[in-house]
């Protein structure tokens, strides 16, 4: 198991850049040393350019992230938009599914579910989906995901977006997983189109 894993504190960042151009994240532990970097690969500045002044945020896109030594850990694909609710897989580097991070009835309320469709938790937002209370599938609070709001300049135009992620006792597969994911999950869902989000 790597620290990415383990870790009970995990903080997601975002470089700041032009909204929607290319998704990539770093992610630290709560003294701040590196666990793994997260980038889509391959999008080519043609499409870069194109989401950035089109605001494509319904594209497709895949995440490859990678432990702070570069070892491959996970891939989480959001499909292109289409009728139904949003989701993000998250699957091995080999290709094999850990589960699915999907929206549930509001753009706040989450289901997390294991590579069966079966559910292995949710997470409940606050009504501006910045603040996560994330539930077990006996509807325990073992985890909380929040997302710090960083001023309306900064949220808007650029993609400078923090996340914090404290779980609170050992989880198991695939839930341990799915809470490390969900940081990005959400923000592929949610923010990278920029939308113009409001503080809380």
């Amino acid at each position: 198991m790597t620290d990415l894993f383990s870790s009970p504190v995990l903080r997601v960042e975002q470089p700041r850049r032009a909204p929607s151009a290319r998704s990539q994240y770093k992610v630290y532990d709560g003294a701040g040393t590196l666990l793994a970097s997260a980038a889509e690969q391959g999008v080519p500045m043609r499409r870069q350019a194109y989401r950035t002044f089109f605001g494509e945020g319904d594209d497709r896109r895949a995440v490859y992230v990678e432990s702070g030594q570069g070892v491959p850990l996970l891939v989480l694909e959001k499909p292109k938009a289409a009728r139904g609710a949003a989701g993000t897989w998250v699957s091995t580097p080999d290709g094999r599914l850990v589960g699915s991070v999907r929206m549930d009835r509001y753009r706040y309320q989450y289901v997390l579910l294991d590579a069966a469709d079966r559910p292995a938790g949710r997470l409940e937002g606050n009504r501006l989906a910045r603040k996560f209370r994330v539930l077990d599938g006996h509807g325990h609070h073992v985890a909380q995901v929040d997302k710090k709001w960083k001023g309306a300049a900064t949220e808007v135009l650029t993609t400078a977006d923090k996340y914090s992620v404290e779980i609170f006792r050992p989880l198991a597969d695939p839930l341990r997983v799915l809470v490390a994911a969900a940081p990005i999950a959400i923000d592929l869902m949610l923010y990278e189109g920029k939308d113009f989000p409001v503080p809380s």
